[in-house]
């Protein structure tokens, strides 16, 4: 089933895609703002850097989510996500 969201990102790691039981397959898309995405401990410097107005998609394993964070303000992640 679908699912779409947009999400405020921060300075500490937000959670943009929670883990499921299931493989999922999610598109993103930086609307605003540098966004660097990863696991839970993502940082500026460990993450990957999505600019404005990047667009990827991902697959992640079961159990798998998925968190960013910025380097200062906020900026807005679009979401979709389907569970395969």
């Amino acid at each position: 089933m679908p699912y779409t969201t947009q999400v405020t990102v921060g300075t500490t790691p937000t959670l943009i895609l929670a883990a499921n039981r299931a493989d999922q397959v999610v598109s993103l898309h930086s609307s605003s703002g540098i966004i660097y995405i990863g696991a839970s401990t993502v940082s500026t410097t460990t993450g990957y850097r999505m600019d404005n107005g990047d667009k990827i998609t991902l697959q992640l394993s079961d159990n798998e989510a998925l968190y960013a964070v910025t380097s200062s303000g906020t900026a807005t992640m679009m979401v979709y996500a389907n569970i395969n």
